[in-house]
């Protein structure tokens, strides 16, 4: 599979590292947002009522989170990212370890997770190698290491929110070098709109990118995507991730040759108005400027949660 050309790599790239900017339901429940997990728990009483308790306080911790005033800039997005129903969906609770896979620099999604893990959890952000940088970008360079947050070494600072402190340091490692002393550690792994460049290339990182991060998460870990959804009847050259689509079945085989099992997916992303016939990236929010895709809205998503066996 060739590499696209460097500028519709740059519009690539720009789309899926900025969570700055940027699926199937088994029960219509486990879609139901915050306020609703809150109401459930409300007359609980007893043992019962203590993990009601302990989950009221994760939906609160939640939607502080999301409603936090540095999110301004960016609320206006969650009218397609949903992310109240998203991350509830994916089980999260703010003492967790969560792991962010490319949050590129002051991330779309990372405005959310540093706050809602600062005080009680921990936050790692994971990027991709050089080697598939290169490929993405044939005039790759220092520069672009900042712009995309690419350093491992100042991932603190790209995952930083003003006024908040973490009380455990963020830090950030390579998708296909995640060391042993993180094996086992993580709670939960998340993949919003990252994935469809590990498919990509002559040589896919894929299952080299999913061994680790299986490694990475303690059995009964959970893992969520997120991901730009081609139709099953796509072609498959279409549907590689060279046009930021993948087909949801691709991405459930692979996760399973990883030996993830998936536990649940969602609708929570889904835009029937998606036509799928181009590149993603001429859609917003990274293309504003074309009235009628700008009447579509983001893309058509899948959102997937898998799980690690005990």
């Amino acid at each position: 599979m060739k590499a696209i050309g460097y500028v519709s790599a740059l519009a690539l790239v720009l789309a899926a590292c900025s969570n700055g900017e940027e699926a199937n339901s088994s029960s219509p429940d486990e879609t139901g947002g915050v306020n609703d997990a809150a109401a459930d728990t409300a007359e609980t009483s007893g043992a019962d009522g203590e993990n009601a308790s302990a989950d009221e306080s994760a939906s609160m911790a939640l939607a502080n989170s999301i409603d936090h005033e540095r999110r301004d800039e960016n609320r206006a997005r969650d009218e397609w990212r949903h992310p109240s129903e998203t991350l509830a969906f994916f089980g999260l609770e703010p003492d967790m370890t969560i792991v962010e896979i490319l949050p590129g620099n002051g991330g779309w999604y990372t405005q959310i997770l540093t706050p809602y893990t600062a005080e009680q959890g921990r936050l790692i952000g994971v990027t991709y190698p050089d080697s598939l940088w290169t490929q993405m970008f044939p005039s790759w360079s220092e520069d672009n290491y900042e712009r995309f947050g690419a350093d491992i070494t100042q991932m603190g600072r790209y995952m930083s929110v003003e006024g908040v402190v973490s009380t455990q340091p963020i830090v950030g490692y390579t998708i296909d070098n995640i060391p042993d002393l993180e094996n086992g550690e993580a709670d939960a792994v998340l993949f919003f709109r990252a994935l469809h460049h590990l498919f990509r290339f002559e040589e896919p990182m894929i299952d080299t990118a999913l061994a680790e991060v299986f490694d990475m998460l303690a059995p009964g870990g959970v893992v969520g995507v997120v991901q730009h959804r081609a139709p099953e009847s796509a072609d498959d050259a279409f549907a590689s991730g060279d046009n930021g689509y993948l087909k949801q079945s691709d991405v459930i085989a692979a996760f399973e040759r990883a030996g993830f099992v998936l536990e649940a997916s969602s609708e929570i992303n889904a835009n029937p108005n998606d036509p799928v016939d181009g590149f993603v990236w001429r859609l917003p929010p990274t293309t504003t400027n074309n009235p009628d895709t700008l009447a579509i809205g983001e893309s058509d998503r899948m959102t997937l949660r898998f799980r690690k066996p005990e």
